[in-house]
C-alpha cells in the first residue's frame, strides 16, 4: 500500500445512522440541502447517509423507460435497510434540475412529449411516485419527501410534500 496522502482527523464510527437522504448531486443545492437536514431536520451534521445522483429521487420512480435506474435505485435502498440499519428515507428534489430539463435524458423528453405541466409538477409527482416505489419495496421506512424552490430573494426554500 502506498503511503497516506491525508490523515483524517475523523474515526470511522460504530454505530450506523438509520437515515438516508436521497437528493440530487448538484453542488449549487448540497449546501443548502445539508443546512435544511441539520437545522431544520436536526439530524447531527454529517450524521447521516447520502445517496447524490443527478435528478435525486427521480432514481427510484418505478417506470418501463428506465428500469435499470429503478433496480439499481430498489437495491441500494434494500442494502441500506437491511444491513445499514436505514429506517428513515429523506427524498429531496430540487427547481432547475438540469436532469430534467435536458432532453437528451429521458425524464426530460417524457415530460416533454408525454405528461404535460411543467417541470416542478413533474418533479412533485415523481416525489410521489419514488415514495410509492419504496412503499411497495416492503421495507419499514419511514419517508419524507421536499421540493426545494428558489426565492424570490435568492434563498432556497425546502417545501414538505405529501407522499
Amino acid at each position: 500500500m502506498s503511503a497516506a496522502v491525508y490523515l483524517a482527523s475523523a474515526r470511522a464510527e460504530a454505530s450506523s445512522s438509520p437515515v438516508l437522504v436521497v437528493a440530487c448531486s448538484n453542488s449549487a443545492y448540497l449546501a443548502a440541502t445539508r443546512e435544511f437536514l441539520e437545522r431544520h431536520l436536526r439530524l447531527p451534521e454529517g450524521g447521516y447517509h447520502l445517496l447524490a445522483v443527478p435528478g435525486g429521487p427521480q432514481l427510484l420512480v418505478v417506470t418501463e423507460h428506465l428500469p435499470k435506474f429503478t433496480w439499481a435505485g430498489h437495491r441500494w435502498l434494500r442494502f441500506a435497510s437491511e444491513k445499514m440499519g436505514v429506517k428513515r428515507v429523506v427524498l429531496v428534489a430540487h427547481e432547475g434540475c438540469l436532469w430534467y430539463e435536458d432532453e437528451r435524458f429521458v425524464p426530460a423528453l417524457l415530460h416533454r412529449l408525454a405528461h404535460g405541466g411543467t417541470t416542478a409538477e413533474h418533479q412533485r409527482n415523481d416525489l410521489r411516485r419514488a415514495a410509492e416505489g419504496l412503499h411497495g419495496l416492503g421495507l419499514p421506512l419511514a419517508l419524507e419527501a421536499y421540493y426545494v424552490a428558489n426565492g424570490a430573494d435568492g434563498r432556497l426554500e425546502f417545501h414538505s410534500e405529501q407522499v
